[in-house]
């Protein structure tokens, strides 16, 4: 076995960035998560936005780019916010600690359809929290808006640029359709690893029992990442190198997280959740779930 290596209607905005309810999108792709009598969790609307070309040249990405993807996503938005930036955008309260509630969230949506050999990422959503308030609403719409007016231009340094297009309504498939990541299901499986938030030992210690030791902490973690975002306590916890679902690349591949800066490395690992009852999306769990990690879809039997 390998070892594991480690985004209110406002006057400003045009028309297509209009959020509205009931799943109903204009062109932007705003959605509302549905409303289930299911758990829920903590991240509601969705901004969808498609990889429409590669600028310069052929772009090439696979899913374990998802943290520079996602990067470049919220840096855009940053470059266009007001500043100061809301703290709903930025992660940060104004005297500059971590914000202790949910904020926006940036994924890299990867086809992960059957017959899908890497997980090519085929645009990027932006999710804001349930409870944002309004005027945090208004001040990330307004930074989308002036990003849509430049261009939206996505740089990613060494891998390139590419330009995003707006995903017109009803055009969302596939990973481009929120319904893929919402549920409900009772059973999640990860196409994105998880970031633990404790380093739980070593998963992969060739003594049994300091093995199994590690094992539980992971699960724990995990278990614990769910409650963070709103989720029950699943019923069952598994984690693995591997995800459960074809074509996705190991955890191994995206670590380490972060990729850059003096911040403490991650155990990132896959994992396939069980909940003794449906639950709603989008599941992202652990320290990289505002990047894009830890995103989870429904597998094995939907529930309606």
């Amino acid at each position: 076995m390998e070892r594991l290596m480690r985004i209110l209607d406002t006057p400003e905005m045009p028309d297509a960035l209009r959020p509205v309810s009931g799943g109903q999108s204009p062109g932007a792709g705003w959605r509302s998560a549905p409303r289930e009598p299911w758990p829920r969790s903590v991240f509601g609307e969705w901004l969808l936005l498609r990889l429409a070309q590669g600028l310069g040249g052929r772009l090439s990405l696979d899913s374990t780019q998802t943290e520079d993807i996602t990067r470049a996503v919220r840096g855009a938005l940053l470059h266009h916010a007001a500043d100061p930036p809301p703290a709903a955008l930025s992660g940060h309260q104004p005297d500059g600690r971590p914000l202790e509630g949910p904020h926006i969230a940036c994924l890299a949506l990867p086809d992960v359809d059957p017959g899908q050999s890497r997980a090519a990422p085929l645009g990027v959503a932006i999710l804001l929290p349930r409870d944002v308030d309004a005027a945090s609403r208004q001040a990330v719409l307004r930074a989308l808006g002036g990003w849509e007016r430049s261009g939206l231009r996505l740089l990613l340094g060494r891998a390139g640029a590419a330009r995003l297009a707006r995903i017109a309504r009803g055009d969302g498939s596939g990973a481009l359709d929120p319904s893929t990541w919402t549920g409900p299901s009772s059973r999640w499986a990860s196409v994105t690893p998880v970031a633990l938030d404790r380093n739980p030992g070593d998963l992969f210690a060739r003594d049994p029992a300091t093995a199994a030791q590690a094992v539980r902490r992971a699960q724990q973690t995990v278990a614990l990442a769910c409650e963070q975002i709103g989720l029950p306590r699943p019923a069952s916890v598994e984690v693995m190198p591997r995800s459960p679902i074809d074509g996705v690349p190991p955890a191994a591949r995206f670590m380490p997280f972060p990729r850059t800066g003096r911040a403490f490395k991650r155990v990132c690992v896959h994992v396939d959740l069980r909940f003794d009852q449906p639950v709603c999306g989008p599941v992202l769990l652990g320290v990289g779930r505002y990047f894009g990690l830890g995103l989870c879809r429904p597998w094995g039997e939907a529930c309606s």
